[in-house]
């Protein structure tokens, strides 16, 4: 019975990842830049509201601003596509997106639409970027990533760091430092949080009452 409950009780947690972490000094072989730790990525984190998406990241070392260091969020709504992959050296296939949030370290947010058979739209944020010490996060309207199959709820975000010192080799990936982990935006649903109290409930009144039972046969 009480490993049934702890069962259950693990069940009822098992949604995607809203946040992760990411190792330390994991830059990527391809990198040529500095490995500094304002490009090393420790943990990541994304939620939405029901209207916004609030992306949050954690470097190893303080956001220094500078020109070309830049934080990029790759979104997969349901088309996402190994985009990176085309380019040189090619990365992990299984990095997926078909739109981006790119902050910069002087405040600016510029929210990249893909759309599935014309330019990407660039639509640019002043001031939607915030640092704070080693940390940079964002709010992104739902109305500039509608959907391209996915619910809310279900788009998937993978954050990398870039050191762009060369407008002419972003057709490369020897400017991309650091990957995160894929993490989702979603949030239990209230019925998966009266399942998870359920739960609680169910193990503490197991626990209980194997004391009990252990006490009467002491």
């Amino acid at each position: 019975m009480y490993r049934s409950v702890l069962t259950f009780t693990a069940l009822a947690f098992a949604a995607p990842a809203v946040a992760a972490s990411d190792p330390i000094g994991d830059f990527l072989g391809t990198y040529t830049g500095p490995q500094t730790a304002n490009f090393d990525i420790t943990d990541v984190s994304a939620r939405f509201d029901g209207t916004n998406f609030t992306l949050s990241a954690t470097m190893n070392g303080a956001i220094t601003p500078g020109p070309g260091i830049l934080y990029v969020w790759g979104v997969n709504r349901g088309a996402g596509a190994a985009r990176l992959n085309f380019n040189t050296p090619p990365l992990d296939p299984s990095v997926v997106f078909d739109a981006l949030a790119v902050q910069s370290t002087d405040g600016v947010l510029r929210v990249v639409e893909i759309p599935p058979a014309s330019a990407p739209i660039v639509t640019t944020l002043a001031g939607a970027a915030v640092i704070n010490g080693n940390t940079i996060s964002t709010s992104v309207p739902l109305s500039l990533w509608p959907t391209r199959g996915f619910a809310p709820t279900s788009y998937n975000f993978q954050l990398w760091s870039r050191h762009r010192l060369n407008p002419a080799a972003d057709g490369f990936n020897s400017e991309i430092a650091d990957f995160s982990p894929r993490v989702f935006a979603s949030v239990p649903e209230p019925a998966t949080w009266a399942m998870m109290i359920g739960g609680f409930g169910l193990a503490g009144w197991s626990a209980r009452r194997r004391r009990q039972i252990a006490f009467a046969i002491a």
